[in-house]
């Protein structure tokens, strides 16, 4: 929501072509479509490497995979494949569309999606070491080399006349990492190349040129969900190639600032300094037409694009986010509950000046604020549970009520699995909701305080081992993520009052940028205490949200566990229960809910409604919890009064979305 005190007219020329289907043409505004909603830069341009809700829509826009989410349905529909095969939940087999093309006119064939699956895992950056672990790579050979080898790699190499023969396992990983990154950064499609790529006891095998199959680890239903979001994104191996290749363990610092080449609707036409501003444009060599979508060739999902330039705003204050929303110099934006009123009360066109403004999604994950086990203080349970027990969570609930109609903007659940799982998976023990407890704080601290000799003084009385520090002299610091938002602000100030007045601890705050976050790669580089939050990438309960937020090897930057939780009664449960049939999933969770909820290493904030505000003359705004929304789904027309100028005129809308099952997403803030 950009800010002036005029208002945009635009004037606007749609015409309808009659295919079955009426369609609106591609629209070119006066002045351009203006999303505002993110609040943050999203820092990574590479779909391997970004893993926060910021990057969702922008990557939907201009990647695409082999599968696809059926708007805002879990449910997922062929993309770049034509169709698939499933066998036993183990073999995944795609037939590729003969006729997808990257942006740049190159083809995707199956080397290109071996390509883009091998270089993501080898990188090991957050998506994909999250996401595939135990399914296109082992976790354990991991956890003792570091490096995310596809499963069978070695074979393949060995297959193809390369020579591994390190002294020890993590030799041969990496010497094998290395092979393949040479592979993948002069990736010419040479017959060793293909003998490596064609070898069938692997994780992604090419059958022929349009031709893949994916195999997993251990038989997993959620590996179609999985490959759907853009830790599945295609991308074009010569752009890659001719930007720095690939390397093991590290992230490509061009494409991060710069973008790949994909096959989406759009492509990227300009990037502000630092993120603050992308613009993208309609791809001019795109793949599909309106009449393979009109006559059902092609899904829905990925139909062309009718709006065009989209110009992304990131990281505007919330004065400038309201004000440009209201003057409709923007589409979309995002407001605090607490300024719905405003937003609302000052809207350009009073006819339309109503809730309806308000697009509202209820989402699957956790809001937390972590208290890292690795690191002094908090590595003492007491300590952790004395501010699990302080912290006023009615307050915390109470910032989300919104101004207009009184309605919560969240609701408030005990993490790290959320109620929509149904509870079988939440909360089985029937544990309360967290809530302030100021005897078991004052009860906590002390003993606490008396184990790691440190006393506080509350009210001018002293708990703990009084010989010991004095700890109400020493500043904590509470960890959010920049640009901080009124909401998170809120968040934080209720927690650093609630444990100054009921614990006499101080503390400040900090806020990080996204790619700091990126570098949380241990408990010591990883702060005390982080106001974040997880949302699975996918609907698996287990895989997506329990173990990212308590399994040691998704600590911090890749995954959920910002508390760095290694506990080993988990850690054992975890190596099997993600491919466990559902039953025994079940019967297994009383005994993990009850070691999880004695950790106290996360104090359970509301999860928060996912809010947008769209203008009335957008249409088919359609919001998917696990990639966000999509910008070549939506149209512009205008009826009567709706119109900011004088033209009125009207396309009919092309996609009209469905119904959500499940709410997720990545890391959000």
């Amino acid at each position: 929501m950009v800010s002036k005190n005029v208002k945009i007219i635009i004037a606007i020329v749609i015409a309808v072509i009659m295919v079955g289907t009426a369609f609106a043409v591609l629209y070119h505004p006066k002045a351009p479509f203006t999303d505002v909603s993110q609040t943050a830069a999203p820092q990574q341009l590479d779909p391997a490497t970004g893993f926060f809700t910021t990057n969702g829509p922008l990557f939907t826009a201009l990647f695409q995979e082999l599968v696809g989410f059926n708007g805002s349905s879990s449910n997922v529909v062929p993309v770049l494949a034509h169709n698939y095969t499933n066998y036993k939940d183990q073999n995944y087999t795609f037939n590729l569309r003969t006729y997808a093309k990257f942006s740049n006119n190159q083809s995707v064939n199956a080397s290109a999606i071996w390509f883009s699956f091998y270089r993501g895992l080898i990188m090991a950056q957050g998506p994909y070491v999250a996401d595939y672990s135990g399914i296109l790579f082992s976790g354990t050979a991991y956890s003792n080399t570091t490096i995310a080898l596809p499963w069978g790699t070695i074979d393949a190499l060995e297959s193809a006349g390369y020579t591994i023969n390190g002294k020890n396992m993590t030799d041969n990983y990496t010497i094998a990492a290395k092979d393949l990154d040479t592979i993948l950064s002069h990736f010419n499609y040479n017959s060793t190349e293909m003998k490596v790529m064609s070898y069938k006891n692997q994780a992604l095998v090419v059958n022929s040129n349009y031709n893949v199959s994916i195999n997993t680890l251990h038989k997993y239903a959620f590996l179609l969900q999985d490959i759907a979001g853009w830790w599945g994104a295609i991308v074009e191996p010569s752009y890659i190639d001719a930007h720095g290749g690939v390397k093991y363990n590290s992230p490509s610092s061009y494409i991060n600032l710069n973008g790949a080449i994909g096959s989406g609707p759009y492509i990227i036409s300009s990037v502000g300094k630092g993120f603050s501003t992308i613009t993208l444009k309609a791809n001019p060599n795109y793949w599909v037409s309106s009449t393979a979508i009109s006559n059902g060739t092609v899904p829905s999902i990925a139909q062309p694009a009718h709006i065009t330039p989209i110009v992304i705003k990131y990281g505007l204050s919330h004065t400038s986010r309201v004000a440009t929303f209201d003057k409709n110099q923007s589409q979309i934006s995002t407001v605090a509950p607490s300024s719905f009123k405003n937003i609302i009360g000052s809207y350009y066109n009073k006819a339309d000046a109503n809730g309806k403004l308000a697009k509202s999604y209820s989402e699957i994950g956790t809001f937390y604020i972590s208290m890292n086990v690795g690191r002094s203080y908090t590595n003492n349970t007491h300590f952790r549970q004395a501010l699990y027990d302080a912290l006023n969570y009615s307050k915390e609930y109470a910032i989300y009520n919104n101004n207009y109609n009184g309605t919560p903007e969240a609701f408030q659940e005990l993490g790290p699995l959320s109620p929509g799982y149904g509870h079988a998976f939440y909360n089985p023990n029937n544990y309360p909701l967290a809530k302030q407890n100021l005897k078991g704080a004052i009860q906590n601290i002390s003993a606490a305080g008396n184990e790691l000799h440190f006393y506080v003084t509350i009210n001018g009385h002293k708990y703990g081992d009084t010989s010991g520090t004095d700890l109400s002299s020493h500043t904590f610091t509470l960890t959010g993520i920049s640009p901080a938002t009124s909401l998170e602000t809120s968040q934080l100030t209720i927690a650093i009052d609630s444990f100054k007045s009921h614990l006499g601890l101080t503390f400040g705050t900090h806020y990080s940028t996204e790619s700091t976050v990126s570098g949380w790669t241990n408990a010591t580089a990883t702060p005390h205490f982080v106001d974040l939050g997880w949302l699975p990438d996918y609907p698996d309960p287990i895989g997506q949200q329990l173990i990212d937020v308590y399994d040691n090897s998704t600590g911090g930057a890749f995954g959920g566990n910002d508390a760095w939780v290694n506990n080993s009664t988990l850690q054992k449960d975890f190596a099997t229960l993600d491919f466990k049939n559902a039953t025994a999933q079940a019967q297994e969770m009383k005994n993990v809910s009850k070691v999880v909820y004695n950790q106290y290493a996360y104090m359970w904030l509301p999860m928060p409604y996912n809010i947008y505000f769209v203008q009335p003359y957008i249409h088919n705004f359609v919001w998917n919890p696990f990639v966000g929304y999509f910008y070549n789904l939506m149209t512009i027309s205008y009826k009567g009064g709706n119109s900011p100028s004088s033209m009125s005129s009207y396309a009919m809308p092309v996609y009209t979305a469905m119904t959500s099952i499940f709410m997720a997403g990545v890391k959000i803030f």
